[in-house]
């Protein structure tokens, strides 16, 4: 009842805009408008998320409730989070808190999003039968009966806008890179992490350097000590005019202790600018490294083709034998977007295409995977599967209407057998060198469709009621059909949404 309360006061704060750089919080609801916006200035690098924008030009839209102290030396922003939801078998979750940030003058500013969370319904855990509490997207929840859950998210970032062209960030968070609802490269499926951020940006390219702490729970025992991992991200996005991007991404992945003794974080990583393929043979790593490539063409600010290509290892001559060997590991998405801003509608269509080859982002021990807490950090389907999704989403006043399709095929592997389809399962456990073509193993076939509706009841707070429609069908090879369906109710303000697929 006090938490209830102190969010109706929050609401009741009056707003003052003042101008400042920040990080826009990543958070999935207002992702898609936001874009949108960004997409009106033709330099900016909207693959690039969370976003970094002057903090003027879109606090009206935004609705942030803002305060300003001290002459503006000073100031505060308040945004409560709320979202409640029940459907038709009684699982529901509850959400509150609130995001929040202090900015001193224009160079420095700490932006905090907690989040108090319960659950109860079973759909959500990756694996209800270990019953180890873990949940896509955020990690590891404790059981306080048996039916209920709970875990406090507490994500931040401190930022310092050290020179005109160049920021620093440290925090507890995730991040998103590319212009697909996936992407090949670095997502938000996977629970947040903390991190230390570089971003340079002068003339029309835009530059990151993200060091990431990683951890995974021990394998086939989730309920042991958690071990550690890093990676060391260089991204660039380079706006060549404005209707033509690229991007080239590279990762590094480690575990902090292996065979040799204690590494922690790697001094051969720290160099923001080198390339990590030549390090890692000069040095015998058996660290993984992963790079890759995309692109955006816009077509008068509304219309937008993108694509990426994930490479993870890759010889010449065996593709050329036509045997399928398995270390050609890579990936590619292909998507087209559209945005129609009008006076009272804005509309917004997607359509999308990823596939990844068997043991793309796997490696030979899962420390050494492109993953966080038994989550993948790039696709959260992993690897040797193809996907078609779209996304229709039309806002209309107060209304807003959503539908969400996806259509993935995906092979699985067995306990004797290794598909590919696991980036935490060794690439040496149980696999044949040749004859890993796309979707081998046991296909499992998956449609599922999302419908919303939302209907704003106080735009200001961004407090809305909505009702969800969820219709999932599966079909596993030498398994009888399955359907379900989930009909949801409730109430939000802005936070962060997830879908299961």
């Amino acid at each position: 009842m006090k938490i209830k309360l102190c969010l109706i006061l929050l609401l009741l704060i009056q707003s003052v805009i003042q101008a400042q750089w920040l990080l826009y919080p990543y958070m999935n609801k207002q992702q898609i408008k936001v874009e949108t916006m960004l997409y009106s200035d033709s330099f900016a690098h909207t693959s690039i998320k969370p976003f970094l924008f002057y903090y003027k030009k879109l606090a009206d839209s935004l609705n942030f409730i803002f305060v300003q102290l001290k002459d503006s030396t000073i100031g505060i922003t308040i945004s409560p989070v709320l979202n409640n939801s029940i459907n038709q078998n009684l699982n529901w979750y509850q959400k509150y808190g609130f995001f929040t940030g202090v900015f001193y003058k224009k160079k420095l500013s700490l932006q905090l999003n907690i989040l108090q969370n319960f659950l109860n319904p079973e759909k959500w855990l990756i694996d209800k039968n270990d019953s180890i509490g873990i949940i896509p997207g955020e990690g590891k929840y404790l059981k306080l009966n048996s039916n209920i859950w709970t875990k406090t998210l507490f994500n931040y970032n401190l930022h310092w806008h050290a020179f005109s062209f160049l920021w620093f960030d440290m925090g507890y968070g995730k991040h998103f890179l590319g212009e697909g609802h996936r992407s090949l490269f670095l997502s938000d499926n996977a629970s947040s992490f903390p991190y230390v951020r570089g971003t340079a940006k002068r003339w029309k390219v835009q530059y990151v350097v993200l060091y990431s702490f990683l951890e995974e729970p021990r394998w086939k025992n989730f309920n042991m000590k958690y071990t550690r991992k890093n990676s060391t991200l260089h991204y660039l996005s380079w706006k060549i005019n404005k209707s033509l991007s690229f991007h080239a991404f590279e990762t590094v992945i480690w575990q902090t202790k292996d065979s040799i003794g204690n590494r922690y974080f790697d001094i051969n990583y720290l160099n923001p600018i080198i390339f990590f393929r030549p390090i890692e043979f000069s040095l015998g790593s058996p660290d993984n490294v992963i790079m890759g490539a995309g692109f955006n063409i816009s077509i008068k600010k509304k219309t937008h083709f993108y694509s990426q290509f994930i490479l993870d290892e890759f010889k010449l001559d065996e593709w050329q034998n036509k045997k399928n060997w398995w270390g050609n590991k890579f990936g590619i998405q292909t998507g087209i977007k559209t945005a129609v801003k009008a006076r009272n509608l804005n509309f917004f269509y997607r359509l999308e295409f990823n596939a990844i080859r068997p043991f793309t982002y796997s490696h030979s021990d899962y420390l050494r995977a492109w993953g966080h807490m038994h989550q993948p950090l790039a696709h959260p389907l992993g690897a040797n599967f193809i996907e078609w999704l779209s996304q229709l989403s039309l806002n209309y006043k107060k209304w807003l209407f959503e539908l969400y399709g996806v259509y993935f095929r995906q092979g699985e592997g067995t306990a004797y057998f290794n598909a590919g389809n696991n980036i935490f399962r060794s690439y040496d456990d149980k696999r044949q060198e040749y004859g890993n073509y796309m979707l081998i193993g046991a296909n499992t076939n998956v449609k599922y469709l999302n419908l919303a509706i939302h209907y704003k009841i106080k735009p200001s707070w961004d407090l809305s009621f909505f009702t969800k429609g969820e219709l999932l069908l599966l079909y596993k090879e030498n398994f009888n059909p399955e359907s379900q369906y989930f009909i949801h109710f409730g109430v939000s303000t802005r936070g962060i949404s997830y879908d299961r697929y």
